[in-house]
């Protein structure tokens, strides 16, 4: 006779993750954009609890719909929203002693409330933190360093004398960025994990986008407005070229003193530049957006992953961009990297400008080619994601 098997349930493992902001945010960009297809991948695999404000980037209003220092469900995973008032270290001091978690992730270095204060925590009270990931997110990029650098020094000095990483385990969203963090860190730390940002499973790549004509030269500038995305360079180039053009400028101002330095320089920009100025749109509206213009132009001074970068190339947008980030060029220009160098970047543009329909037909072609391999490529990374996981779940056992 046969009997019938009993089904045996295993209890998923842990994931505590503290991220300054989350859904429904979207305004502070790529960290948001990481752990929602984190989340995604992962969330039948492990209990994913979220930590994180309860308003998004740029706003004091919290989120309509949810409920404040309670956990909510928010697709796969479970969401604490932190309210704004002084209780919420208190309140995060009791989540760190009351939930039973097996990873501790945080996805920065340098955020007090969602990082410094959590690890802090777990220090003080000789809790072990072998059991920490920790995700600069493109922190510790030179460039990046040198923003509000003597406070970053500062801190990194105290971590360091009293030994506060030497258990972590890092993060690095690539080779570059695993780089940045042993050098800002002056000695190379005990783990470093390559494992890069994903990409979501619903990335849909737009063939049919390729198919609009030029008409007039179009170019786009995507990201959120701070000195790291480097928007004053761009339009100080856009000061030299001599070809005719027009730049829409989207994304939310993030730092209001640098915009108010912009928009001097936008006054400044000769007759043959026209420059049109939107407010940020909703992440579902990006790819059409982009699928809008001829060119996206990027000078980032840094970027860990660039989830804008993909989204660009879904649609057939060809990108110029900055020599500061991991990404590497392609043979036909789908994706084009220039230094920092002024004459060049309007050397590049000019060359734009004058290409015939055909020529940007095909390297829209080749913007989806390269889009296609960051497909193929996303499968790599869910498993370098996936051992860095096991791996500091299996330091426990």
């Amino acid at each position: 006779m046969f009997t019938e098997k009993k089904k045996i349930s295993f209890k998923k493992k842990v994931i505590l993750c503290f991220v300054k902001y989350y859904l429904p945010g979207y305004r502070y960009g790529g960290p948001v954009r990481s752990i929602v297809n984190f989340v995604e991948e992962f969330g039948d695999q492990y209990d994913i609890r979220i930590v994180c404000s309860s308003h998004d980037a740029l706003d004091n209003k919290p989120y309509k719909g949810i409920n404040i220092e309670e956990w909510n469900q928010v697709g796969k995973a479970k969401v604490f929203y932190v309210s704004n008032k002084f209780r919420k270290f208190k309140k995060i001091f009791k989540l760190l002693r009351q939930t039973k978690f097996d990873v501790l992730y945080l996805n920065s270095f340098f955020t007090f409330t969602f990082s410094i204060f959590p690890l802090l925590v777990q220090y003080f009270n000789f809790t072990s933190l072998k059991s920490c990931v920790i995700a600069p997110r493109g922190e510790f990029a030179k460039n990046a360093i040198e923003l509000k650098k003597f406070k970053k020094l500062v801190y990194m000095y105290f971590v360091k004398f009293i030994g506060l990483y030497n258990h972590l385990c890092w993060q690095a969203s690539s080779n570059l960025e695993s780089k940045d963090i042993s050098r800002a860190l002056k000695n190379t730390p005990k783990t470093i994990k390559v494992a890069p940002d994903l990409i979501s499973s619903n990335w849909i790549i737009k063939k049919e986008a390729i198919h609009q004509r030029k008409q007039k030269f179009k170019i786009i500038f995507l990201s959120r407005i701070s000195p790291m995305k480097n928007l004053d360079f761009l339009i100080n180039v856009l000061r030299g070229v001599s070809c005719s053009l027009e730049l829409s400028i989207i994304g939310p101002k993030d730092d209001k003193k640098y915009w108010d330095e912009c928009q001097k320089l936008i006054e400044k920009v000769p007759e043959n530049v026209k420059i049109h100025i939107s407010d940020e749109i909703h992440p579902d509206e990006v790819p059409d957006t982009f699928s809008k213009y001829n060119l996206f132009v990027f000078p980032t001074r840094g970027e860990n992953f660039g989830h804008v970068i993909p989204e660009a190339l879904s649609v057939g947008t060809p990108i110029l961009l900055s020599d500061q980030t991991h990404w590497e060029q392609d043979a036909s220009l789908g994706l084009q990297i220039l230094p920092l160098k002024s004459g060049a970047w309007i050397n590049a543009i000019e060359e734009w400008s004058k290409l015939t329909d055909e020529e940007l037909l095909k390297r829209k072609k080749a913007a989806l080619d390269y889009a296609n391999r960051i497909k193929i490529k996303n499968k790599h990374s869910f498993s370098k994601n996936k051992k860095l996981f096991d791996y500091k779940l299996s330091c426990l056992n």
